[in-house]
């Protein structure tokens, strides 16, 4: 696995928090404003929120590219979900000759193969904290 110094691992993690923090922001903002017809609102937002952090997934998976992951890791995890939104319109593929690919239901998310990626801001949370946890632990052990 290609390390990564610490440095770079914080200002990738400020950026994803900081990426957060604004839809958060925009979400809450949109809410608010009290003075226009909202009856679509929700199910925009839920869009858009679908949207957004499936493809903050995919900036995360793209920021640390390794070659090998680990079976049963975050890492594996988001390689697998990075690879179907690209190449499977959004549904969770799993190769089960892929000796990486999560676990049936497995995993941070407990995504099976077939379920539709459509990640919550609660769902993205989890698996960005795991996979940094992972980069983290890896680069701790290369400057140790």
């Amino acid at each position: 696995m290609r390390e990564h110094d610490q440095d770079y691992v914080d200002a990738c993690r400020s950026r994803v928090e900081s990426q957060i923090g604004m839809f958060r922001e925009v979400a809450q903002a949109a809410r608010d404003h009290g003075d226009a017809d909202v009856s679509g609102l929700e199910g925009a937002l839920e869009s858009l929120e679908y949207e957004y952090f499936n493809n903050m997934l995919l900036v995360l998976d793209a920021s640390f590219p390794t070659p090998d992951a680990g079976p049963g890791t975050a890492v594996a995890e988001v390689r697998a979900l990075s690879r179907s939104l690209m190449e499977d319109g959004g549904t969770l593929a799993v190769d089960p000759e892929d000796p990486d690919a999560p676990a049936p239901g497995g995993g941070v998310l407990g995504l099976r193969a077939g379920d539709p990626i459509t990640l919550t801001l609660q769902q993205f949370r989890r698996i960005s904290d795991a996979f940094f946890r992972e980069i983290e632990s890896r680069t701790a052990r290369s400057d140790g």
